[in-house]
């Protein structure tokens, strides 16, 4: 066993949001590093070792990404397994973003109905230099009920498809709008135990 095991589904890369997909992965190392240092610092470090599980659509490994918006399990030296979805994100935008559908035309339901991950990822490269910062990583299911409290501002958007090809709509709010106590870890803020 290894402490982090990643899905790298091989032929997802055959729509214009493939880019995306391939750049995504060039974070993978950076991300690892971080993961460990966070959980490390929580008193649950994770194993060493890391692999990357080579997969296509159709095979079992693949639905972690595509039924349950998992990217990567993490596995602690006290044992069991949490999962984590992540968003690597290039712009001056500095939020939380969810997919809400995967087209907001047919509705079809994104991340916000099926995300199954215990953690979510969103860190930024405004500059292009592969470093993630600003970035927060958040308790999935704290963030759903704080959410269905009403106490997360969200705002939704659409992809505008005359000037990019992608479908998808999402909700989105401002890293400084979070509730304090959905925060696991950030740039901005010492590491949370919860």
């Amino acid at each position: 066993m290894v402490g982090i095991t990643r899905f790298d589904i091989q032929d997802s890369c055959d729509s214009k949001g493939g880019q995306r997909i391939t750049d995504a992965k060039k974070y993978w190392p950076i991300a690892n590093e971080l993961y460990r240092d966070i959980f490390k610092s929580m008193q649950m470090s994770l194993l060493p070792g890391e692999e990357i599980l080579e997969c296509k659509k159709e095979e079992f490994e693949a639905g972690y990404d595509y039924q349950l918006g998992i990217d990567l399990i993490i596995r602690p030296f006290s044992q069991g397994e949490s999962t984590i979805q992540e968003k690597f994100l290039h712009t001056d935008f500095h939020t939380v973003t969810v997919e809400h559908c995967q087209d907001w035309l047919s509705l079809e339901p994104g991340d916000w109905f099926k995300l199954k991950a215990q953690y979510y990822f969103v860190g930024y490269d405004n500059r292009g230099r592969f470093i993630l910062d600003p970035w927060v990583l958040l308790d999935w299911g704290r963030l759903q009920r704080a959410t269905a409290q009403n106490r997360i501002p969200w705002k939704l958007r659409a992809n505008d498809r005359t000037k990019v090809y992608a479908k998808a709509s999402f909700m989105y709010v401002d890293f400084d709008k979070l509730p304090s106590d959905i925060l696991v870890a950030s740039s901005k803020y010492s590491y949370s135990i919860f």
